[in-house]
């Protein structure tokens, strides 16, 4: 088991206020506001972290750059993927 693994199997056992606490804290570490990749539109609908809440349902996102890699959710998760908006959560993409 490999360190994602593990934080989903520990964020899939937290109550929902407690995992609402900690989706709102890694809101807050997000760079996908600061992404090439991120549009008006993005931010219009307030769409983030798209590792785990899933990529971006109504914005069309156009590949430019991408800074999954560097986030600290990417860290943080144990992340190995990337463009997140565009292709689903990191959980959706090992299956």
């Amino acid at each position: 088991m490999d360190r994602f693994e593990s934080e989903i199997g520990r964020l899939d056992g937290l109550r929902p206020e407690e995992l609402e606490h900690w989706i709102d804290r890694m809101k807050g570490v997000c760079r996908c506001p600061g992404c090439a990749t991120y549009t008006e539109c993005n931010a219009r609908y307030r769409e983030l972290l798209y590792c785990y809440l899933g990529k971006s349902e109504g914005c069309d996102m156009p590949a430019k750059t991408c800074d999954c890699p560097v986030c600290g959710v990417t860290e943080e998760l144990g992340l190995k993927y990337s463009f997140y908006c565009r292709n689903g959560t990191e959980k959706k993409l090992r299956e």
